[in-house]
This record gives structure tokens, C-alpha cells and sequence, in this order.
């Protein structure tokens, strides 16, 4: 797990990703241990919210990013105590003292991607700041941009959520989709929203539109259960389309 980032400072003075890398380790067991449902993303981000931030050091110059992240420290200093004593558990939220559920608020992590590639699961490439490359984003500076290649290409972008028993949910996002291709009937290239192992929708280079639109989805039907939302793009071997995602939402009520 040193890829993620977080540094280490030891009292010997010994620092950098080998030393960090074991008590990484050590601090996401510790929160595996916590919260046994949690997943692979849950623990992820958990580590990301409780890293104390670091500001690149005064005197090196090839320090570049945020005091929130950046190429020395990334997300930061790993805090075992406040890993394990602040957060809060990633599945349902716990029941109000009548018993009904707390059908309320976002259920997505990092729903606008402006924390970076962090929480959902996805191809290379795929989450970035894209303005430059000619895909900017509804909100913010990030978004995710699946496909576009013009080639043989599949990308794809996953969050599991757990939607609490007898609570409404519906799932919103904005797409942008611009194609090269100029058919006006068939579907070369295509972008699917699986929740799950079923398909809920597929859109392609017939539904390009020259900005964003809202999408809206109902989930109602997978209340009580713990799905995985998946978008999936697929692109054929020539004339690219872009499906560009931003501002996602799975919000109960």
C-alpha cells in the first residue's frame, strides 16, 4: 500500500516510502480490524481523511503540489490513533431510535473526483484533471474520461454503496459525450451503467451532445443491499468517442 502515499517519520529520523510502507500496513489492518465490512475503497479513504497534511519542505525545490498533497508527503502523515478513534464506519448509517433507517445524504465518496484518483475503482487514465486535453470538467477541475482513444479500448469506473433498507435512491450524474464518429444509426462505441451484474442503461456516439447532461437513475429497487455501481466504455477500433463523467450522486431518500 505505499503506493498511496502517506509518509512515515520514525524518531531515528528514517523516512520515506520502504519505511512508510509496513506501518501503512499496519494502520489499514488496524482499521480492517475496526470495521470488518469496510472495502479495499472504504479503507482507502479513511486513511486519506485522517493523514495529517504536510507543505513541501522550504528548502528542497523538487517538492511540487499542496499542502494537501504533493510529491513528497502525498495525502500525508499517517496518524494510527485518529485512523482508528475518528472514523466512522463506510456501511449504513445506523438506525434512528424509532428503528427507521436514515434515508438521507450522499452515499458516493469523492462523488466529483476533485480528491483526485482516490475511492473509486479505475482504469489508467480515466480520473485526471482533462481541461488542458480538451475535456473540461461540470464542477471543479477533475472529472473522468473513459474511452477516447480511437482504438480498440475499454475503460471502466466503480464505487460499491450500500443503499439502507427502506430508503429511496437515486442515482444522478453528468456526461458529456463527443464522438468522432458520424453515423447517424449505429452504435460503434458505447458507455454502460451496470449496478451490480444488471445493466440499467447504455448510451453511445448516437447520444453526443456538445456539453454536459444530467442522467438520473432510480435504485429504489436495491434497497437493503450493497451493490456496485459500474460505468463501462467501450470503444471499437476506430474514430474515437469520449464519455466523460463529472459530479456523480447517489443520494437517499
Amino acid at each position: 500500500m505505499a503506493h498511496l502515499g502517506y509518509h512515515v517519520l520514525l524518531g531515528s529520523g528514517t523516512n520515506g516510502t520502504s519505511m512508510a510502507s509496513p506501518h501503512l500496513a499496519g494502520v489499514a489492518a488496524l482499521l480492517a480490524s475496526v470495521y470488518p465490512t469496510a472495502t479495499p475503497a472504504d479503507l482507502r479513504a479513511k486513511l486519506a481523511a485522517q493523514a495529517d497534511d504536510l507543505a513541501c519542505p522550504t528548502s528542497d525545490t523538487r517538492c511540487t503540489g499542496t499542502t494537501a498533497k504533493n510529491s513528497f508527503y502525498s495525502e500525508g502523515r499517517v496518524d494510527a490513533y485518529e485512523a482508528v478513534s475518528t472514523s466512522s464506519p463506510s456501511p449504513s448509517p445506523p438506525a434512528s431510535p424509532t428503528g427507521s433507517p436514515t434515508c438521507s445524504g450522499q452515499q458516493f465518496g469523492n462523488p466529483g473526483f476533485e480528491s483526485g484518483n482516490t475511492v473509486w475503482t479505475a482504469s489508467s487514465g480515466v480520473i485526471g484533471q482533462w481541461g488542458s486535453s480538451g475535456e473540461p470538467a461540470h464542477g471543479g477541475t477533475w472529472d473522468a474520461w473513459l474511452d477516447g482513444y480511437g482504438s480498440t479500448r475499454t475503460d471502466t469506473l466503480s464505487q460499491s454503496v450500500t443503499i439502507p433498507a427502506g430508503c429511496k435512491a437515486t442515482l444522478t450524474c453528468y456526461l458529456h459525450i463527443d464522438t468522432a464518429e458520424t453515423t447517424s444509426s449505429t452504435q460503434y462505441d458505447k458507455l454502460t451503467l451496470a449496478v451490480g451484474s444488471t445493466t440499467l442503461a447504455t448510451l453511445s456516439n448516437l447520444n453526443k451532445a456538445s456539453g454536459y447532461t444530467l442522467r438520473s437513475y432510480d435504485l429504489s429497487s436495491y434497497t437493503g443491499q450493497t451493490v456496485t455501481i459500474k460505468f463501462t466504455g467501450v470503444e471499437d477500433g476506430s474514430l474515437q468517442t469520449s464519455f466523460v463523467l463529472d459530479d456523480t450522486s447517489l443520494t437517499l431518500s
